[in-house]
């Protein structure tokens, strides 16, 4: 199996994932669709002491099987389930949701060593009962949960961070209904990418010397926040102090790529540093031409149909700054 082929991201040659022992059902299914994220056995972390590590044997050609589930796995060295934390910036107030959590690792780390709360999804109840039994040792059920869930039907809705290591097809059909989570929702993912329409805010490539896969022994994490939907026709007016008028700016926006076009009474504008972060809308506006010049900056966060927060005028000379309001016709 190969990473996404788009060649606008970093990819290596992966080779395949697992070979297992024919399982029926939907265990089958989860197990061609998902790979559990799992540190090595020499990790010398609490929760693998309290019994998320399972028994393994080599699988030829792939990572590691499960000798009591024949789940396959492929082994996740514990610097790099902790980077993917570091990437999503987890701390306390997050609610952490990992799709396809195997025997649990990432949501114990999350939970043990960030503070966080959360749970991890999984179609194998036997993988679920190893969860809850490791967390119970580490006196964190209340704090980390396993659900027995198909991916495609759980709801994500309470997530603040999202972690997956998914086959590309997984998540390519995973897209939209990440795409949809609240708006400031960080997924991380390793190695592979969503649909390329969406582009990561952020790749980080790291040396990985005990990966069991890929030929050149790197793992690439990528990190996206959802976007707040801001297409259409925004609206507000400039103080009196700053001449007065209407302003108008239609915005375009595919995922997190924003473009505008801006008028003032009509007359159009330069539109500069338009985008989108999470919740939080930022832009500039500068005349056209050989106008006067002048830059005014305007940040805030969207609600709905509305954004507020602040605006700096004459940003370039003596600035002065000020509440800021605007409206959108969808």
């Amino acid at each position: 199996m190969k990473p996404y082929p788009d060649s606008s991201r970093t990819a290596h040659a992966a080779g395949p994932l697992c070979t297992c022992p024919a399982r029926s059902g939907r265990v089958l299914a989860a197990a061609l669709l998902s790979v559990a994220l799992a540190v090595p056995l020499s990790s010398a972390t609490a929760w693998a002491q309290a019994g998320a590590a399972p028994v393994t044997r080599a699988a030829p050609d792939a990572g590691i099987v499960d000798e009591d589930t024949d789940t396959p796995y492929v082994p996740t060295p514990a610097d790099v389930v902790e980077r993917m934390l570091h990437l999503a910036g987890v701390g306390k107030a997050d609610y952490l949701i990992d799709i396809g959590s195997g025997d649990g690792r990432i949501v114990l780390t999350a939970v043990t060593k960030f503070g966080a709360r959360g749970h991890g999804i999984e179609i194998d109840p036997r993988l679920i009962e190893r969860s809850r039994l490791a967390a119970k040792k580490l006196g964190i059920s209340d704090r980390a949960q396993f659900l027995t869930q198909d991916l495609f039907e759980s709801d994500f809705s309470k997530a603040t961070v999202i972690s997956v290591y998914l086959l590309p097809k997984v998540m390519q059909l995973l897209t939209p209904k990440l795409a949809a989570l609240r708006p400031g929702t960080r997924i991380v993912s390793h190695d592979y990418a969503m649909l390329p329409e969406w582009q990561p805010d952020m790749t980080l490539r790291m040396f990985v010397p005990d990966k069991p896969v890929g030929r050149d022994r790197h793992s690439t994490l990528l990190l996206w926040t959802v976007p707040a939907p801001v297409a259409g026709r925004w609206t507000f007016d400039l103080p009196a102090a700053q001449g007065g008028g209407r302003v108008e700016i239609a915005v375009s926006q595919s995922y997190q790529m924003l473009t505008g076009k801006a008028t003032l009474n009509g007359q159009p504008l330069d539109l500069a540093g338009l985008r989108i972060d999470g919740e939080r809308l930022r832009f500039a506006l500068e005349p056209s031409g050989r106008a006067e010049r002048f830059r005014h900056e305007f940040d805030g966060v969207v609600k709905g149909d509305g954004v507020a927060g602040t605006a700096t005028f004459n940003a370039r000379s003596a600035a002065t700054t000020a509440k800021w309001e605007a409206r959108v016709a969808r």
